[in-house]
């Protein structure tokens, strides 16, 4: 079946509906796992557009990756989370740096460095559940 734009925007309703809803009953882990979840899916469009031999700069994937990491970094409780909150905080930052890189020169080895960066922190904050 070939996807029309109806039914692709129809499909992005959907799933939009359904993270709020998410979203709506989660706890803050869960709530920081979803927005893991976005970021991976963000990145991971990026390297497939950079694949198809695309350019990403000022695309909504690569706005919207850089607006997760700002939001969880600008979200760290330094009060409460200390040297931890400090060290995630250098961690985002640094993860902001490499996106910004890896869309400016249109890098798929950039890019997939940063998702498995991405991957190995969204899964040690999956085993807090």
């Amino acid at each position: 079946m070939t996807a029309t734009a109806s039914t692709v925007r129809a499909t992005g309703l959907y799933r939009r509906l359904q993270n709020e809803s998410r979203a709506a009953a989660a706890d803050p882990v869960e709530l920081v796992t979803m927005l893991y979840d976005e970021l991976e899916t963000a990145v991971g469009v990026l390297a497939a557009m950079v694949r198809q031999g695309q350019r990403i700069s000022a695309t909504e994937p690569a706005h919207r990756a850089r607006t997760i990491l700002i939001g969880l970094d600008v979200n760290l409780d330094h009060d409460k989370g200390g040297d931890v909150a400090a060290a995630l905080s250098r961690v985002y930052r640094s993860m902001r740096r490499k996106l910004d890189d890896a869309v400016a020169t249109n890098s798929a080895d950039a890019l997939a460095e940063l998702l498995e960066g991405i991957k190995t922190i969204s899964a040690a904050w999956r085993q807090l559940r």
